[in-house]
């Protein structure tokens, strides 16, 4: 055995004038040495998907946020400095009503079900950190000698009338309002905080270390589980709750694209693309060696995750969609050219060479087109993306390998000579054979009939296009970047009408932290620092279209004031000296408060300042943002540094990483692969002429979110580069074709006619697998994954429009393979 050998052809046209005769050669002599060695070929590829599935056996499954992040980015590393001196900010927040009962959450069996609940919560569910509710919250009230802090219910209340005394109390401090109960009183909130964080490495979120990275096993799903559970049980009848915050919408998230929808959707792929290439081919080779050369292409991916030490992450959701489509377009290419091949020459291993040579160097090319497309994601600081463009990159490219390989083999068992071909067959019957090999009579006449409207109406088409470019390019002029991380549930999953409930009753359930340094202990406690903290509170506050509540260790300076006054309101202050704070801070101490934990680090060096929003799009969080910077800008603080963090901060951050480093990614895919055209065809007009209607789907997508305002968020911003590199795939084997019949005809219409007979079919066929692969996102629960598969199968039918009119008329008007001969 030996490998395949480049041989010379002198009567080949081209030959020698570029680098697709070469790659043709190489590829014929492929398939000469796969059918000769076809056992050899069969074993390489076992043992290739053997070794992959042992690399890839260390990976594990990486849900949190830390997947997004890089330890050493100066974002996430003030994240952690955060959580180092006031633990994680995710909470559960659970919103409770009690419509039957006159007092509502007031009433008092009601506090009695609640006093159990918070008992419940705490003592039952794994990683939570502390429990507050109205029957446990510490509560300061003034007494002659001083002041009194106790936990609110702890001695209960044995008549109504009590409770509704203590209600009185509880309705005229602001601290509890909007965060435990509301305005009206009607209703009323339990927060349940968490000690670990979804940025916490995945070895920290597991409950049990033997159940490994199970969904119900790690956090926040398995919290998620004990917190619903236990609000079932039916001692809290009669009680309304909605249970929202970072620990149940994350979780949801989770258990839909994870554990639901990622293995429904691969599995309706497979189904469904595996019933188009039975309907198209007819045959058990037509539909089982594509999806091998799938799960080929997908234990790659699998093993670079596993030799790189990475996670299966949130992106990962996207690899098989990807693979199947990608994958199974080379094969269906080979296929169609074989099955013509094989009617024409009468012989298996004629014809697999013969397709070879045809396929080969226009499957290589898309697959290093596509390959790169999707390594231009590469350059993003978020690792999720950046993971997802290497091992994409590598199932693509092995795609390709088990392509040529996996599928030749397959091809080459059967028999030498096509049945009947022993025989005498009738006049025409095997130019009638040879036409139904090339597809059905209808998509024949259509094809011809596209080349035939390319050839009359090429200058129409290219005003047309040129009047749409225009019109694109207005609406990308309208197109924003914002992302709402609750949008990306449709509107039928609850946590999205409960989220939505929850925000505008109450307290809002997520927020933004800033973070105040001193520089030295005690510091916090100088009153001018103090005032800093408070102004940007109350410039918070003042944000009121999206902020819902706030915190800091200055709410509870400004209740002791107000309790040493007997309550009063108007001594709802900071205190004025220094001394006087430090006095307060030490009786609150010695009382058995607690509170300030939350608020500031054990040395009084460094405070925080809480902002809780409402779950919206995150242009709002970053004007909120903006306008506080901006006053501090103008107004610097004095006696400390201020720094933003908490997770809103991280997805602020993420993006405007998404943004910029997707922005840089089209351009770095358009270039690398208008490059590689260049190179192939050693022409910078075919080059360039072939990057045009790979360009127009991208820019007629997002200039058509513009005009109809739909925003760019952190998923459909992977289109682009996705989308270019898949594109780019149709155009590749058309042009090359076009280009190959050009040599041989030296007539432009001529060479448009049999490129389109010859091609056309098997890039009508792929560009349907490919948007029926993607389609399949559009039964998920998440809106982000429907918009995105909806938006990527719009992107690819537009290519094909492109490449059956635009790119044929460009040619024929600007002739760049050289003058005709006659």
């Amino acid at each position: 055995m030996s490998p395949p050998q480049i041989h010379s052809d002198n009567n080949s046209p081209g030959e020698g004038k570029d680098y697709i005769e070469f790659l043709s050669r190489f590829f014929e002599n492929m398939g000469a040495w796969s059918f000769d060695n076809r056992w050899w070929v069969v074993g390489f590829c076992v043992v290739s998907f053997l070794l992959s599935g042992f690399l890839g056996s260390p990976f594990r499954v990486d849900i949190s946020f830390e997947a997004f992040f890089d330890r050493d980015d100066p974002t996430y590393g003030a994240y952690l400095k955060y959580r180092d001196d006031f633990g994680s900010d995710e909470v559960s927040y659970l919103v409770y009503r009690a419509p039957d009962d006159v007092h509502g959450p007031w009433d008092i069996e009601v506090m009695q079900k609640i006093a159990k609940l918070t008992e419940a919560l705490e003592d039952e569910v794994p990683f939570v950190s502390e429990v507050t509710s109205l029957t446990n919250v510490e509560f300061m009230e003034g007494v002659p000698d001083g002041i009194d802090i106790y936990d609110l219910l702890d001695d209960f209340p044995e008549t109504q009338e009590e409770l509704l005394v203590i209600r009185n109390k509880v309705m005229r401090k602001p601290t509890y309002i909007g965060g435990l109960i509301n305005q009206d009183a009607d209703i009323g909130a339990v927060i349940i905080e968490m000690e670990l964080s979804s940025t916490d490495p995945p070895e920290a979120l597991r409950v049990d270390p033997e159940l490994g990275d199970r969904l119900d096993n790690v956090y926040p799903q398995v919290s998620y589980y004990a917190i619903e559970k236990i609000l079932e049980r039916p001692e809290y009848e009669g009680i309304e709750f909605f249970h929202a915050g970072d620990v149940p919408l994350n979780s949801t998230y989770n258990i839909i694209l994870l554990e639901r929808e990622l293995p429904l959707i691969m599995s309706l792929s497979i189904i469904i693309i595996g019933l188009l290439l039975a309907i198209i081919f007819r045959r058990v080779v037509g539909v089982a060696g594509p999806l091998l050369v799938v799960m080929f292409a997908v234990a790659a991916s699998v093993a670079v995750i596993g030799i790189n030490g990475w996670s299966i992450d949130f992106m990962f959701g996207l690899l098989p969609t990807l693979i199947i489509a990608v994958g199974v377009a080379d094969s269906v290419h080979i296929l169609a050219e074989f099955d013509v091949a094989y009617a024409k020459l009468g012989d298996r291993r004629e014809a697999l060479k013969k397709t070879l040579y045809l396929v080969g160097p226009p499957c290589l090319l898309t697959s290093l087109t596509t390959a790169a497309g999707f390594l231009s994601l590469s350059i993003s600081p978020v690792k999720t993306v950046a993971h997802l463009a290497v091992y994409s990159a590598v199932g693509v490219l092995a795609a390709f390998i088990g392509s040529v390989t996996i599928l030749s083999a397959c091809l080459s068992f059967g028999s030498r000579t096509p049945e009947g071909s022993s025989r005498e067959l009738e006049p025409g019957a095997a130019e009638r054979k040879l036409a139904k090999r090339k597809g059905s009579p209808r998509l024949r006449a259509m094809l011809l009939s596209v080349a035939r409207f390319d050839i009359k109406y090429r200058n129409a088409i290219l005003v047309v296009s040129a009047v749409i470019f225009i019109a694109a390019g207005f609406g990308i002029g309208k197109l924003t970047v914002d992302s709402n991380f609750l949008t990306e549930f449709s509107e039928k999953v609850p946590i999205r009408q409960v989220t939505a409930y929850v925000d505008e009753a109450m307290g809002g359930t997520t927020g933004v932290v800033y973070l105040f340094d001193t520089g030295e202990a005690d510091g916090i406690l100088d009153p001018a620092v103090l005032r800093e903290i408070e102004r940007v509170q109350d410039l918070a506050i003042a944000h009121g279209d999206v902020v819902k509540k706030t915190y800091s260790i200055v709410d509870i300076l400004k209740d002791l004031n107000m309790s040493f006054h007997e309550g009063d309101p108007a001594y709802y202050v900071l205190p004025e000296s220094r001394e006087l704070i430090a006095q307060y801070m030490l009786i609150y101490e010695s009382s058995g408060g607690e509170e300030t934990e939350e608020y500031v680090s054990g040395d009084f060096s460094r405070a925080s300042l809480e902002i809780r929003c409402k779950l919206a799009e995150t242009s709002r969080y970053a004007a909120l943002v903006e306008k506080i910077d901006a006053h501090l800008e103008a107004n610097p603080l004095q006696g400390s540094t201020v720094s933003l963090t908490g997770v809103g901060a991280l997805w602020i951050k993420f993006v405007e990483y998404i943004t910029w480093s997707q922005i840089r990614g089209v351009l770095i895919a358009f270039s690398v692969i208008c490059v590689m055209m260049c190179f192939i065809f050693r022409s910078f007009k075919i080059g360039l002429l072939s990057m045009v209607p790979n360009i127009a789907p991208v820019v007629l997508c997002i200039g058509g979110m513009g005009w109809l305002g739909i925003h760019l968020d952190y998923m459909r911003l992977l289109i682009a580069p996705i989308a270019i590199g898949i594109a780019v795939d149709d155009t590749i084997h058309l042009i090359t074709r076009f280009h190959r019949e050009f040599l041989r005809c030296g007539k432009y219409e001529e060479a448009l006619y049999a490129a389109m007979e010859d091609v056309g079919r098997a890039l009508f066929v792929t560009s349907a697998i490919l948007i029926a692969g993607f389609l399949i996102n559009c039964i998920s629960t998440m809106d982000s994954q429907v918009s995105f598969g909806a938006l990527l199968s719009m992107t690819i039918f537009v290519a094909l429009i492109a490449d059956f009119f635009l790119m044929p008329a460009m040619v024929l008007a600007l002739k760049p393979f050289g003058p005709e001969r006659d």
